[in-house]
């Protein structure tokens, strides 16, 4: 091996060596102590603060206004029509003991004078018979007989008469009655739905000359599902409820009317052809026309009704965005973790979500995050519920 040779074999050695050691050292050069992960920022979230309340459920639903009482007129007395009231039409109103119509009472008055002259006639006949028994009573008494029998003492005589007489003011008393009836008027005030009688018109008794409601009292008939029912604490089987206040409202043109009543009764049974069930609420004065700028609530007109229940305990108005699974809602705990709680669902509408079993104060949610993680942090933003979109 020549000089050159040998220089070259010395160069590679060198190399070797060299990058030996450099792969020795980077082989034996310790690792890195491992570094903890980066802390994970908070999500932020609406929530709003639970503030816990006791308030009552308004429940909604819709009816018609109709009469609590609606009759049907009739003649009690027969006989022709002498006179009719202007207010007896359709549409008139009346007040109670108010003659509305009048049938000719000369045969009642004749009828009454004979009535009192069979009176007249029947008392001077037990007067008579008094008077002889009395004396029959002495007669035998100065015979020395007390054994005399009842009809020699004239006693059937006597009940006769007496019988005769009540007889004869049991015919004044109808004679009378039927006088009176002869002016028909109703005991209470009202309004004349409609009218099948005519001046100069013959009437037989029983004959039906027209329909009247009263006005003090108007009825509206409302449904209500089961839910509802349950919520009210409303129960169809229940001989008596509880009152409960009701709103009706009524809108004409961009104006709109309220009327407050109450929930008086309900029906005994779900309808077989919507299964639901039906209250009647009761207004009062519905009739008052002393404020001009508020119109009577008039039969047959179709309303909204807002039904409040008695007051609940310790429930939550939230926003209707927060409910979850139809019975959750999601809480930050202490940590600011989020968690999952179940609520007990009151009601719930387009706007808001009434709910029991949370805490005061407790961090809810105002909407569920596209994203959820159980237990994951989040950072809260407060607001109040009117301001949740």
């Amino acid at each position: 091996m020549n000089i050159r040779q040998k220089k070259i074999v010395s160069i590679v050695a060198i190399l070797a060596i060299g990058l030996f050691l450099s792969w020795m050292v980077v082989v034996l050069k310790p690792s890195p102590a491992p570094q903890p992960p980066a802390p994970q920022k908070p999500h932020p979230a609406d929530v709003v603060v639970v503030e816990t309340v006791t308030a009552p459920i308004v429940v909604n639903s819709q009816g018609t206004v109709t009469p609590k009482t609606e009759i049907d007129v009739t003649a009690q007395v027969s006989g022709q029509v002498v006179s009719v009231s202007d207010r007896f039409a359709a549409g008139g109103f009346f007040a109670a003991g108010e003659s509305l119509l009048q049938i000719d009472p000369r045969d009642y008055e004749v009828k009454l004078i004979q009535a009192q002259s069979r009176l007249m006639e029947a008392r001077k006949v037990l007067a008579m018979e008094k008077g002889q028994a009395l004396q029959a009573k002495r007669e035998w008494r100065d015979l020395g007989n007390d054994a005399a029998n009842a009809l020699s003492l004239r006693k059937p005589q006597l009940a006769a008469a007496e019988a005769a007489l009540q007889g004869a003011e049991a015919d004044v008393r109808q004679a009378k009655l039927d006088l009176e009836r002869t002016t028909i008027s109703l005991p209470f005030s009202g309004r004349v739905a409609r009218t099948e009688v005519n001046l100069g018109q013959y009437l037989t008794s029983g004959k039906v000359i027209g329909r009247v409601f009263a006005t003090d009292i108007m009825e509206v008939r409302l449904p209500l599902s089961a839910h509802q029912m349950r919520l009210l604490n409303l129960k169809a089987d229940s001989d008596s409820i509880t009152p409960l206040d009701v709103t009706l409202r009524f809108g004409i043109d961009n104006d709109t009317y309220r009327w407050k009543g109450q929930v008086v009764r309900a029906e005994p049974q779900a309808d077989i052809n919507n299964r639901m069930y039906y209250v009647v609420a009761e207004i009062r004065h519905a009739y008052d026309y002393s404020d001009p700028d508020h119109p009577p609530l008039v039969a047959g007109t179709f309303i909204e009704a807002d039904i409040s229940s008695n007051p609940y305990q310790d429930v939550a108005v939230l926003p209707r965005d927060a409910l979850y699974q139809r019975d959750k809602v999601m809480v930050l705990d202490e940590n600011r973790r989020l968690q999952l709680v179940a609520v007990e669902v009151l009601q719930v509408s387009s706007e808001q979500l009434v709910v029991k079993g949370l805490e005061e104060g407790a961090l809810v949610l105002a909407k569920p995050p596209g994203f959820m993680e159980i237990g994951a942090a989040y950072e809260p933003i407060i607001a109040a519920q009117g301001e949740q979109g």
